[in-house]
């Protein structure tokens, strides 16, 4: 790129701070549609600062760009004002170019570099390490003002013997833009692959790794040595004060053993007594943990009641309903510009971490969420590549910053009371526990061999009580369920309704069933009559079948208790009894006298045959 040539004139310099350096709040002006793309990190006397800026749509070649370096901020309030151009320091240095000496890309992008030094004049010379605040304008020939930008230049100096502490978390999550969830992931891990040795603690919920097209980021993750953690995470996402509430104890455990089984084969796992809310933690989330064991908590001020004006920099403890937990809380520093590109939004977020470690004293400890405020991959990639460069920050592990002495005020422990919400036990989970019921009917049906289908749905059910899933959706697949249950025991047929003949008191008669599925079903069959008993049955009321493909026919032994017609009912139940599969009518004739009747009637037959013997014995004699 072309040179540009200093204005080092007295007179000159007076004259653009006359015009360039009124301040800010006087006329809002926003960026004019500049925006920087890339921005050194850091710089040091003796090397350069480079600026890759993107130029409106629609610009002439008399426009110029003036950028111009203040003085050092002295405090974080002081860099805060900045942010907003107002109490600017006085000018240092200021440079000016007109577009046509940029050379501008088909893209509109510029690339500026700017010399640094402690005295060479024909440099920007910033003699002492701080944080310079650095306006970027863009103007017409005729000194119009189109448009502006504040960012920072870290000038840092001696590495030095106390560095600030920071502690960084993240949330790999389903993209807020609609882009591919399986590249979102990725691309995260890759950029954590890349920065292993900055420790980031990390809540991801496995079920998205399902969803990696390529597996490539995550064997990657999985074959290097890293600093980061994984929180211990259900492999959906949940709502878990809600599930608890709605007595889905069981569930929960069943997706957290899953879901950190998934995670231990991606990477080392944090203490499973820490949890990082990410924006969800209230008293109620923060106590139904504790009775799991979680001990420490990562919250935003935002989970607090009343928010503080300024997250405490330290651990904290923080006061649920029935419980008190340990916690560090996220400080959101350097919020998104409307102009701000990932790029210009990191590094202001690297000057305002540099401004505290220059400033703050005592050193505090500070807490950042890398995924907060819909920040994006390319945020986190542009962060953690400029935080490789300032060695005035420290990044250490949440578990070994949450472990520090509680922070005190006055000689008193900080405390800090959650905020509560509504409770969570209106939820209807009334169609879980159907789609529950069926489906754990259909499995005591089944073989394990024929159990694939089952799985599926049983995974499926499951997986539905991620708060991702809609109530709408939620209903859809447990409806889905069931009915895809009864459609599978639907296709065994029982006797049609019919009459037996009994001509004795006891017979074996013969029972047939119709299966219609591909695959074994396993039934338990009742047949109910107050005057018949079924000899072949175990517990005298019911005996378990396996019905194959096709038709089956099986005999019992049934004694009738009684003579004449009465009816019997035919049911055919799942093996846990928690389905009815069908059920029939049918009626005992019985012909043979039985039982009570049998006996009068032979009784009857021999006194009328002694009564004939006595008879006939007493008119012989009477004849002789």
């Amino acid at each position: 790129m072309k040179h540009l040539c200093w204005l080092p004139a007295i007179t000159s310099s007076f004259c653009l701070l006359v015009l360039f350096s009124a301040p800010a709040s006087a006329v809002e002006v926003g960026s004019g549609g500049m925006q920087i793309t890339r921005q050194s990190p850091t710089a040091q006397a003796g090397g350069s600062l480079e600026l890759v800026l993107q130029l409106p749509g629609v610009v002439a070649d008399d426009d110029q760009i003036i950028v111009t370096v203040h003085e050092p901020v002295v405090d974080e309030a002081a860099f805060l004002r900045s942010i907003e151009g107002q109490g600017l320091g006085g000018v240092l240095a200021s440079r000016t170019v007109d577009l046509w000496d940029l050379d501008p890309d088909a893209w509109g992008l510029v690339a500026v570099e700017f010399p640094l030094s402690s005295s060479d004049k024909n440099a920007i010379r910033i003699a002492r390490p701080g944080v310079y605040p650095m306006t970027v304008e863009m103007r017409t020939g005729s000194q119009e003002l189109i448009g502006r930008i504040v960012t920072h230049l870290i000038r840092l100096g001696e590495e030095p013997s106390q560095k600030l502490p920071v502690v960084l978390v993240t949330k790999i999550s389903n993209s807020p833009d609609n882009t591919d969830t399986s590249d979102v992931v990725a691309l995260w891990l890759d950029v954590l692959a890349e920065h292993a040795d900055i420790p980031v603690t990390i809540t991801l919920h496995p079920n998205l790794l399902d969803d990696i097209s390529n597996g490539a980021a995550e064997i990657r993750f999985q074959n290097i040595e890293t600093l980061h953690q994984f929180v211990h995470s259900s492999f959906v996402p949940t709502n878990e004060a809600t599930l608890e509430d709605a007595g889905l104890s069981f569930e929960l455990s069943t997706l957290l053993e899953l879901g950190s089984e998934q995670l231990r084969r991606l990477g080392a796992l944090a203490p499973p007594t820490l949890w990082v809310g990410h924006g969800s933690a209230d008293a109620a989330q923060v106590d139904h943990r504790w009775a799991r064991g979680i001990r420490e908590v990562i919250v935003e001020a935002s989970s607090l009641s009343p928010v503080p004006p300024q997250a405490p920099r330290g651990p904290v403890e923080v006061l649920g309903a029935d419980a008190n937990a340990r916690a560090l809380i996220v400080d959101r520093l350097s919020v998104k510009e409307r102009h701000d590109t990932s790029a210009s939004q990191a590094h202001r977020l690297l000057a305002h971490l540099a401004t505290i470690a220059f400033t703050e004293q005592p050193t505090p400890l500070i807490v950042l969420d890398l995924s907060a405020d819909a920040r994006d991959v390319d945020f986190a990639a542009a962060f953690l590549r400029g935080l490789s460069n300032l060695f005035l920050v420290e990044p250490v592990p949440a578990s070994a910053a949450i472990t520090q002495s509680l922070l005190l005020e006055d000689g008193e422990l900080q405390q800090y009371r959650l905020r509560t919400r509504l409770s969570s036990t209106t939820e209807d989970f009334t169609g879980y526990r159907e789609a529950q019921r069926h489906l754990a009917a259909f499995r005591s049906m089944i073989r394990d061999e024929d159990a694939a289908e089952h799985n599926e749905m049983a995974q499926d059910l499951l997986f539905s009580l991620s708060s991702d899933s809609s109530p709408l959706d939620q209903r859809a697949l447990w409806e889905s369920i069931v009915s895809d249950v009864r459609g599978q025991t639907s296709l065994i047929d029982i006797p049609p309704d019919e009459s037996i003949q009994l001509t004795s008191q006891k017979a074996s008669v013969p029972f047939s069933f119709q299966n219609r599925a591909d695959i074994p079903l396993r039934v338990e069959l009742r047949i109910i009559g107050e005057k018949l008993t079924v000899e072949d049955f175990d517990d005298g009321e019911s005996t378990t079948l396996v019905l194959g493909p096709g038709v089956t026919t099986h005999r019992f032994q049934l004694r009738a208790l009684g003579s004449g017609s009465f009816p019997v009912t035919i049911e055919l139940h799942s093996p846990d009894g928690g389905l009815l599969v069908g059920r029939a009518q049918a009626a005992i004739r019985a012909t043979t006298p039985t039982g009570v009747g049998l006996g009068l009637t032979i009784g009857a037959a021999v006194f009328l045959a002694v009564w004939w013997i006595i008879d006939t014995k007493r008119r012989k004699a009477r004849l002789s």
